[in-house]
């Protein structure tokens, strides 16, 4: 045999197509479609469900022309039913439409899966196993992420029960002192409006001069006013208004009759 005649065999042996590989590149491009399909049933929006729904559909179509080639009959039917569904999708306007028959399109990728499997003489069991296996590790996954999710519900609800417990708590706390402050307001209001009276009578009696209160601002205090304080607070106030009521008591009778 010639060099040459060698050489043209090497050719046509390469160029001749291999059925394996292309099954191989259509479950490759069977991938891209499916994973374009899946981001399509995710848009929220009508252009990005069209977007991804030509990408699919120009994967699919990669797919149906391998699958030509390399004889798996059954993924080539389920491709062409993914194009047609595709197509339906992309001539619609709606975006439940167009949802609808992507999510159909998605259906008969997996069924070319299934095929190309098949067509690639894989063991049904072996699949069946990996499938098994994939599902019990999600659901071990799912089942931890839950148990971590429950052990934060219930730290939270712990931390909300404290909270509401100390809020009540407050809650009797100011109550409580209110109830102190009205009573405290009550008494020393009526004390201190007696000794003023009592006061200014005697001033009158030492020839002092006439006056008809002690202190500058009336001594009464509001209910509003009390709840803005503290008890402490409360208590200052009204020992104020008994020292300027002695101090101005003290400087009027310097100013008595009896005196000059």
């Amino acid at each position: 045999m010639t060099i040459t005649s060698t050489l043209l065999m090497v050719t046509m042996l390469w160029s001749h197509p291999n059925p394996e590989s292309n099954c191989q590149v259509a479950y490759q491009d069977a991938t891209y479609g499916f994973h374009h399909a899946e981001t399509a049933m995710e848009a929220n929006n009508l252009e990005h469900l069209r977007q991804y729904a030509k990408r699919s559909k120009a994967s699919i179509e990669k797919v149906f022309k391998s699958t030509e080639k390399c004889g798996c009959t059954d993924a080539n039917n389920a491709s062409l039913n993914a194009l047609e569904n595709l197509e339906k999708a992309l001539d619609k306007d709606s975006f439940e439409a167009i949802r609808l028959f992507v999510s159909r399109a998605k259906k008969d990728t997996q069924e070319i899966f299934v095929a190309l499997d098949v067509c690639s003489n894989t063991d049904p069991n072996i699949i069946l196993k990996e499938s098994q296996n994939e599902l019990l590790a999600r659901e071990k996954a799912l089942l931890e992420q839950q148990k971590k999710l429950l052990e934060e519900q219930k730290k939270l609800e712990a931390q909300m029960k404290e909270q509401i417990a100390m809020q009540n708590e407050l809650a009797e706390k100011k109550a409580a002192m209110f109830e102190a402050q009205k009573m405290i307001k009550k008494e020393a209001e009526t004390t201190l409006d007696q000794l003023e009276s009592l006061l200014i009578d005697f001033t009158g009696t030492m020839g002092c001069p006439k006056t008809t209160q002690l202190t500058e601002e009336p001594i009464g205090r509001t209910l509003s006013q009390l709840q803005d304080e503290s008890l402490q607070a409360t208590k200052i106030y009204y020992a104020n208004k008994a020292r300027e009521m002695a101090n101005t008591l003290l400087n009027m009778l310097d100013e008595c009759e009896w005196k000059q």
